[in-house]
């Protein structure tokens, strides 16, 4: 079939059984951390598919090792769910510095709760939204003893902008310098969130075009952060593309589209999303947020995965310590976004970046232009979450994702995808 969604020519592929990839991945080269637009034109056809949780039934999950040569598997929590997702232990690190007497019990505190933090949220949330140690264990049971599945860490902080996200990717490669990859290996990336935002980071850090990335080593101005400073002086002195690139396989879950990708800086990389069209005419957008959408559909995730779409250019929230560098990183990472044309809904909104956030939510853009988008609606398998509600739309439709209960089905999505 053949729909015209945005003004832009997509192939939609129906329902499938199996996969039926038409075209090899695409992504652009040099992409210089330019971000997406809104909407986006995606390089390749996305597919939409609708799942029931027992058809991974009988898959032979080896194939990950023994196909893809996988022989790491790095799990990766999205925001909100790491050990300072509102800045609390930053905002004692600051303050610290400026009251050199109090800086040894400022800093404690600011310990203390960076130690609580991480287990308190996953006692909480359990795999809604999460990864944690019993999703690990289950992942690990699955593909057997190879390869060896991880939590990241330590985490990261959660926190909701463009420098949080640039540690994580910052503490990714870090990691992956000094535990190498053995000689016949490859590693997959597997992320929830804005973890996903992350990734895209990493793959233009990999396609090390130097200038770029000393520009936005410059603008993060994380001088004296040991991680920071050992990635970068790795990266200055390494290849363009680093030879570590083509060895890196990405699974982005519920990613909302930000950042984006370098074609260059990883091997495979695949989407999955929560999305129930709206439209017929429309089949890849989402239903747009601005007009905002009805408090019940939204609670409901009637249109698929609400925070996904939600959560694009300008919904940061930058803490304190962190407001002037996430300015310097808006600079770089997002200036390729046009300046949006306001009609008369949006036009006396303020202040300008929510007005400018609401023109962008019109577009209901599901789909990355980069990689693989497969759209994934879910039957739902009769399971509850702790708050009575179907677990496929629990957390505004976010929360699935990360589920013990539908890994297998993942995993055998991510496999058809990386193999095709």
């Amino acid at each position: 079939m053949t729909y015209t969604s945005c003004g832009h020519e997509l192939r939609f592929v129906a329902t499938l059984p199996h996969f039926e990839f038409h075209e090899d991945f695409g992504m652009p080269t040099e992409n210089h951390f330019q971000h997406q637009q809104y909407p986006t034109e995606p390089v390749t056809t996305p597919i939409q598919r609708t799942l029931n949780v027992e058809e991974a039934d009988e898959t032979d999950f080896s194939t990950l090792h023994t196909a893809l040569r996988i022989g790491r598997v790095i799990l990766v929590h999205g925001t909100f769910m790491g050990d300072d997702p509102f800045g609390i232990a930053d905002a004692l690190k600051s303050v610290a510095e400026s009251v050199p007497w109090l800086a040894g019990q400022l800093n404690r505190f600011a310990e203390v709760s960076q130690e609580k933090m991480r287990p308190f949220t996953a006692s909480v949330t359990g795999d809604v939204g999460n990864y944690h140690e019993p999703f690990r264990q289950r992942f690990q049971d699955l593909v057997g003893d190879d390869p060896q599945v991880e939590l990241l860490s330590p985490t990261w902080s959660g926190q909701n902008h463009h420098l949080a996200r640039a540690d994580l990717a910052m503490r990714l490669l870090h990691r992956l310098l000094v535990r190498p990859l053995l000689a016949d290996q490859n590693v997959l990336l597997w992320g929830h969130s804005h973890a996903g935002n992350a990734f895209a980071l990493l793959t233009n850090l990999l396609a090390n075009h130097q200038p770029s990335v000393a520009q936005f080593f410059d603008a993060a101005a994380q001088d004296g952060v040991s991680h920071w400073d050992e990635v970068r002086k790795h990266l200055a002195s390494a290849a363009s593309p680093h030879p570590l690139a083509k060895r890196i396989f990405i699974a982005c879950f519920a990613t909302p589209v930000r950042y984006g990708w370098d074609t260059d800086g990883c091997a495979k990389l695949a989407h999955v999303t929560f999305h129930r069209p709206d439209a017929d005419a429309f089949p890849l957008r989402t239903k747009p947020l601005f007009p905002p959408q009805q408090f019940a559909d939204v609670m409901n995730a009637r249109w698929g995965d609400w925070v996904q779409a939600f959560a694009i250019a300008g919904t940061d929230v930058s803490s304190m310590s962190t407001r002037t560098i996430n300015q310097n990183l808006t600079a770089i990472l997002e200036a390729n976004l046009p300046e949006p044309q306001h009609g008369l809904d949006t036009r006396f909104i303020s202040p300008k970046r929510v007005r400018d956030t609401c023109v962008r939510w019109k577009a209901g853009t599901r789909c990355h232009r980069d990689g693989m988008n497969l759209l994934v609606d879910y039957k739902l398998s009769g399971k509850v979450s702790t708050i009575g509600q179907p677990v496929e739309l629990s957390l505004l439709g976010h929360g699935v994702s990360t589920t013990i209960l539908w890994l297998p089905t993942h995993l055998k999505l991510v496999l058809e995808a990386m193999l095709a």
